[in-house]
């Protein structure tokens, strides 16, 4: 079978975009925790991640959510492509892009600028979830369906129920640990994606 120089070049973007995917969102995840613990004054009981993006630990913070934004954008461009179009999984693409944005912008618009900020913050936290629900929703393999549903859904309750039921319990959590959660429920189904993306043969 021969392969066209334009087939080659799509097949290595979407191998290159599903590696953008697993650095971008395992290298984000590592550069915060690093700002967590390299803070002196940060406590997973009190404070939320947002408040790394101003102080001492601030330029590891905001570039870490910079880059992975950046990546993230890329990222969701070889999953449009590997999934072939279609309605729900352009726009479930087009909510991850947005979100990837947000996620950059998180590192402009710090809490310094409380509106700004949170603005770009929830776009962050609540498109990537829809977008992997929409996407998930055309997916024809069983197990990718099912993993980008679930995650989507547990990415949602993790930002927008979690810390209600965290205020009802006994012991006390910053808004944090449901940031982090949801950190790491997004980064499974990109990591998950990423790999597929990366053995990508036409």
């Amino acid at each position: 079978m021969v392969i066209s120089r334009v087939d080659r070049r799509n097949q290595a973007l979407i191998r290159l975009s599903g590696l953008c995917g697993i650095v971008g969102s395992v290298l984000t995840i590592i550069m915060v925790f690093a700002a967590t613990v390299l803070s002196p004054w940060f406590r997973w009981d009190t404070n939320a991640l947002s408040e790394l993006g101003v102080g001492e630990v601030s330029l590891l913070f905001n570039s870490a959510v910079m880059i992975g934004g950046v990546l993230s954008f890329f990222f969701a461009f070889g999953v449009r492509e590997y999934m072939i179009g279609g309605k729900l999984v352009n726009a479930g693409t087009l909510a991850i892009m947005l979100s990837s944005v947000s996620l950059a912008l998180v590192g402009i618009f710090t809490i310094q600028d409380p509106i700004s900020h949170g603005i770009v913050s929830l776009g962050y936290f609540i498109l990537s979830p829809v977008g992997f629900i929409l996407i998930g929703l055309r997916a024809e393999e069983n197990k990718f369906k099912k993993l980008s549903i679930v995650t989507g859904i547990a990415a949602l309750v993790s930002i927008l129920v979690l810390p209600v039921i965290i205020l009802t319990m006994p012991f006390k959590a910053g808004f944090a640990v449901p940031e982090m959660i949801e950190a790491f429920i997004l980064a499974i189904w990109m990591v998950f994606t990423g790999t597929k993306l990366l053995k990508y043969k036409h």
